[in-house]
């Protein structure tokens, strides 16, 4: 603990004009904000120095280059009829042109999204024929009349595509059900699933990148759901926050 009061007026002049951007914790941070409001209903917040007031942060640099945002990739279920890439492609040919067919190769399938390197391009492997389908978006404009009240940033997230323009509405009208995802990470996980049929439709997800978030927040929005899994995570338990003023 720092108590030298030098040394933490130097640190508060120093990071206080500062924007701070809650990039991964916001559960605690609102977690907190609820705490707090329950401890003020109770009246146990005497003054603004009060416990119930602050909650521990470790601080990032947004250009750390150890900092990683890996992808979230989905396995969608819930469809009324099971797909083949070919019927996967009628529904995604208003919006979308296909870049790739593949068979089992997850791998080939996800390096062209890398490689492409944009927000607009996925991987969509069909469970029920095994096969891989790269497609791109060819008209952005298209999310404007379904996220009408997001920012153009907003819209243009591979998740934001994803959801709204594929889930909610292309496969929803198309084939039918109430689409629902399990969330991953690594693309073993991926060929895993699809490899025991947990799944209908798996889902490879162009990782955001800190500009992303930077932007987003700078318009006062949050990231969709599971858009971004931050790496290295914190080790827990090494440092606790006291709930006592003292």
């Amino acid at each position: 603990m720092v108590t030298d009061s030098a040394t933490i007026s130097k640190v508060i002049g120093a990071m206080g004009p500062k924007p701070v951007y809650i990039a991964d914790g916001h559960h605690r941070y609102e977690t907190g904000l609820k705490y707090l409001e329950e401890r003020r209903a109770a009246g146990e917040v005497a003054d603004d120095e009060a416990a119930p007031n602050f909650c521990l942060m470790m601080l990032v640099g947004m250009s750390d280059p150890g900092l990683l945002i890996l992808p979230t990739h989905r396995l969608v279920s819930g469809l009324a009829a099971d797909l083949t890439a070919p019927q996967l492609e009628g529904v995604l040919a208003e919006h979308f042109d296909v870049l790739e067919r593949t068979d089992t190769n997850a791998q080939a399938a996800w390096e062209h999204v890398l490689m492409d390197g944009s927000q607009s391009t996925f991987a969509f492997g069909t469970v029920a024929d095994g096969l891989w389908t790269v497609a791109k978006l060819r008209d952005k404009d298209v999310m404007a009349s379904l996220a009408p009240d997001q920012s153009e940033d907003w819209r243009e997230l591979g998740v934001s595509i994803l959801h709204k323009l594929v889930l909610d509405r292309l496969l929803r009208d198309k084939i039918g059900g109430t689409p629902v995802c399990k969330y991953v990470h690594l693309l073993s996980e991926v060929t895993d699933a699809t490899a025991k049929k947990e799944c209908q439709l798996a889902c490879l997800v162009p990782p955001v990148g800190m500009s992303h978030v930077e932007q987003i927040s700078e318009h006062g929005e949050k990231m969709p759901p599971k858009s971004t899994y931050f790496y290295p995570k914190l080790l827990t338990g090494l440092v606790f926050n006291s709930l006592k003023k003292d």
